[in-house]
């Protein structure tokens, strides 16, 4: 069954729904990605607190199969202005459930992180919402701690909702596409900074700093870029994060790289060439990769099977007389920044309207170093539309 899933309002009707269908009372919510993907409040999640805590659970969220949602986080959390001065996204104004708090930082008594204290705050919160025979729960997710809490107030018969939930992520709302695309121009500009730093002399972790530096104040306070900064021979392993390795002239530098707009992932790769013009093997394999990544931009549509494309694009680079690629050819983003469905050669997932997909073909051999290129798409109903725009140039 599809549904409207346009705002966390229309993706907590989803949800209900869902419970209805599956026979169940209450969801409880747990992961702080899911509490955002169905309130759009950050619950301790943002890239500072992600890196510092993990992904504990410091808020919880449960939704009614009638509808009614609500959410216990501590009281710092609610009164946070996490987005600016004006606090036009608090809580209250994009969340129309009820709202209960717990004291998370007192500096006579406690600070609230783990799940000790938590799950005390936890039980009171849960005898509040009634008796729910049926629960589903965030298997994945949710600590035994709280399934135990669940258990003694409840006693109830549970039902895993994570790959439910994970299937009802795979199409993307409004909100998320356009979350999406303004990750994709965050790293197109990275991709511009980049470009000035690859020379030789510098290091991958030169590379790495610098477009750090002119990044993070154009999309602060969270602006900042990850992923692979490999080159010369470490280039030809595909896959690794910067190092200290001087850049030589002539290498190839494969940087693949992810950024965070609004808690949504963006995931695209380039290759340069360090110090002069690429070689004429290096342009061959650059405009067989180019053929491959144009062939699977015709091929994106809803109904196709990810194995397809997969095999069109490894022909284009078979034919051209280099090894098949190595790696997944390709994946969905979104709130992770590699989500199912993921581009394997004997996978049977098909593309559905409003997935976001990348495609990420390499070829890496010796004569030529390692080269990938990446572009993302949006699945649209007709065929998909291209929302990178950094030039796949060597040079």
């Amino acid at each position: 069954m599809k549904y409207r899933k346009n705002s966390p309002k229309e993706r907590r009707e989803a949800l209900a729904d869902i419970l209805n269908n599956n026979h169940l009372d209450l969801a409880l919510i747990s992961n702080p990605k899911h509490i955002f993907y169905f309130t759009g409040f950050p619950s301790n999640l943002n890239m500072y607190l992600t890196l510092m805590k993990g992904p504990r659970s410091t808020s919880f969220l449960a939704v009614k199969s009638n509808g009614t949602s609500y959410i216990l986080l501590g009281q710092s959390e609610a009164a946070a202005s996490w987005n600016n001065s004006k606090r036009r996204n608090s809580l209250e104004r994009i969340f129309d459930g009820e709202i209960s708090t717990y004291t998370d930082y007192d500096p006579k008594e406690r600070i609230v992180t783990y799940g000790d204290v938590l799950s005390i705050e936890f039980s009171n919160w849960l005898k509040g919402l009634g008796s729910s025979r049926k629960v589903g729960i965030e298997e994945w997710h949710l600590a035994d701690s709280y399934r135990g809490m669940i258990s003694k107030i409840l006693d109830p018969q549970y039902s895993g909702l994570s790959q439910k939930i994970l299937s009802m992520r795979a199409t993307k709302g409004r909100d998320e596409i356009e979350n999406v695309k303004s990750a994709t121009k965050m790293i197109d500009f990275a991709y511009e900074q980049a470009r000035l730093v690859a020379k030789p002399g510098n290091t991958e972790l030169d590379i790495y700093a610098e477009m750090n530096y002119r990044t993070f104040p154009k999309y602060g306070p969270f602006g900042w870029i990850i992923g692979d900064h490999v080159s010369g021979e470490r280039s030809l392993q595909a896959a690794g994060w910067a190092s200290e390795r001087v850049l030589k002239t002539g290498d190839t530098v494969i940087l693949d790289l992810q950024a965070s707009h609004n808690n949504y992932w963006s995931d695209l790769c380039r290759t340069f060439v360090v110090g002069r013009k690429s070689t004429k093997e290096q342009a061959r394999v650059l405009a067989t990769l180019s053929r491959s990544l144009e062939r699977a931009g015709e091929l994106m549509a809803p109904g196709v099977k990810v194995k397809d494309i997969c095999s069109e694009v490894n022909q284009e680079i078979t034919m051209a007389g280099y090894p098949k690629v190595p790696h997944h050819l390709g994946h969905s983003i979104g709130l992770d920044d590699q989500e199912p469905p993921w581009f394997l050669p004997n996978s049977e997932e098909q593309l559905e309207e409003r997935m976001v997909c990348v495609v990420e073909p390499g070829i890496y051999i010796k004569e030529a170093g390692g080269v990938r290129i990446e572009d993302a798409y949006v699945i649209t109903r007709k065929g998909n539309e291209k929302i990178s725009h950094y030039a796949l140039d060597l040079d």
